[in-house]
């Protein structure tokens, strides 16, 4: 949800966590788009072009105030349930970025998982999360004469840390502390 158009300044659907994309040439929710066909689309939070990429930003966080099961989320990637959906995401997103002519000079095409949950995963579950979802997600089409769009060149799994260290340029806030 956009707070500001000109500072593309968002919120997290609970209004605890804002994102400061204003450094990014675009930002895109295509939220509304796919709800119109919610059966059959799913769609990231947001998708972010600046002037190397295109980052389909998709966040889930378990460590909300009031969370009335902290472990949830962390549960839930334990499910081949949860990774297909958020495969699905990235099908869906990438659908209604072609049809709304985004990423028309074909840049590289991130799709960033940002998750937060408790307890934290440790380097080698994210590693094997990593491989399931390089798996689920279309990169053999990079390979096929027949594909003319840029489809996706690669997945990240971070927390709130290594967003900060990877997107210095996109700061993220938690409205109950300081920045995350």
């Amino acid at each position: 949800m956009q707070d500001d158009r000109n500072k593309k300044i968002y919120w997290d659907e609970n209004h605890n966590v804002q994102f400061d994309f204003s450094n990014a040439s675009d930002v895109f929710e295509p939220h509304d788009l796919a709800n119109m066909y919610s059966e059959y689309l799913s769609d990231v939070d947001f998708v972010i072009e600046d002037k190397e990429k295109l980052i389909c930003l998709e966040y889930k966080n378990g460590n909300i105030k009031n969370a009335k099961n902290p472990e949830a989320l962390k549960q839930k990637t334990d499910t081949e349930v949860f990774w297909k959906k958020i495969a699905k995401k990235f099908y869906g997103t990438m659908f209604l970025v072609w049809a709304c002519n985004k990423n028309q000079a074909e840049k590289t095409v991130q799709y960033v998982l940002l998750l937060e949950c408790n307890p934290g995963l440790d380097n080698a579950l994210k590693k094997r999360f990593v491989m399931k979802m390089v798996r689920q997600l279309p990169f053999k089409y990079n390979s096929q004469n027949k594909i003319h769009k840029r489809v996706i060149d690669d997945f990240c799994l971070v927390d709130f840390n290594e967003w900060r260290e990877k997107y210095p340029q996109y700061p993220i806030y938690n409205m109950e502390c300081s920045e995350v």
